[in-house]
């Protein structure tokens, strides 16, 4: 067969291939930071500073304490997928003061993660 005929039969199905995994991966990540931030703020400030400006400081006293939302962003490997995959695999009746599952809606997940990124730092590149 024609090596020219070859690449134009096989381009269409590559894009397609590449358009879908790179759509799973956005999926992930177009979330509505507002929405997150406002939803963190609600639910998440009894333990984590969200914001450092966030109205009701957290309360959780234990040791260790649970990490900024700034510096969750800024972990390496720290990627929508990797902190959507975390969230969801937390258990609903947490283990030794570890965080219990927030039940959150597809939406809502994506949301808090898009937030979170939102924090990172300028420099600090995501590692997939």
């Amino acid at each position: 067969m024609n090596p020219k005929l070859l690449t134009v039969l096989a381009l269409p199905a590559l894009c397609a291939a590449l358009a879908t995994s790179g759509g799973a991966q956005t999926k992930l990540a177009d979330g509505n930071p507002e929405a997150g931030r406002t939803l963190a703020l609600w639910a998440c400030t009894g333990c984590h500073v969200v914001t450092p400006d966030q109205r009701m400081k957290p309360i959780y006293t234990l040791s260790p304490r649970p990490p900024s939302f700034k510096d969750i962003a800024n972990r390496p490997g720290a990627t929508a997928a990797a902190l959507q995959q975390h969230l969801e695999s937390l258990p609903t009746i947490p283990e030794d003061s570890r965080m219990a599952n927030p039940d959150l809606s597809s939406e809502e997940l994506r949301n808090v993660v898009a937030f979170i990124l939102s924090l990172r730092d300028k420099q600090t590149t995501p590692t997939q």
